[in-house]
């Protein structure tokens, strides 16, 4: 859980400071980790039960707040958003690969691929 909760401040950090301002770009990010979000929570839920409904997820939330929280007072150089977002994308895929299409159970590649395509085009608009 505590590797969560550090994913999950990464987040919260940079709602603040994106390499990319504006309202639109706040809105695709917000969107894209709500539903990361949504898809990390079924899969920590399904593999932690009770533990994660009892106290698990107000962690998380509560690290999302702290990331925020942390970026409201401090300011890191460019070239640190621009590593912390490649580090946040790269975490992105890991879980989306390992919630989506695991080996040895039951997948749900048909989720994951509407995603990729959806995702897809939502870049290609931009």
């Amino acid at each position: 859980m505590g590797s969560f909760g550090l994913y999950n401040a990464l987040v919260g950090y940079l709602l603040l400071h994106r390499e990319t301002t504006g309202v639109a770009s706040l809105a695709f990010f917000t969107v894209a980790m709500s539903l990361h979000f949504v898809v990390t929570d079924y899969g920590l839920n399904d593999d932690h039960k009770a533990a994660y409904r009892r106290t698990g997820r107000w962690v998380l939330v509560a690290a999302v707040v702290a990331g925020f929280l942390v970026g409201a007072v401090t300011v890191v150089s460019d070239a640190a958003i621009a590593a912390l977002t490649a580090f946040l994308g790269g975490g992105v895929i890991l879980n989306v690969l390992k919630d989506e299409v695991p080996s040895e159970r039951q997948s749900r590649f048909w989720a994951f691929a509407l995603g990729a395509v959806g995702y897809a085009a939502l870049l290609l608009t931009l």
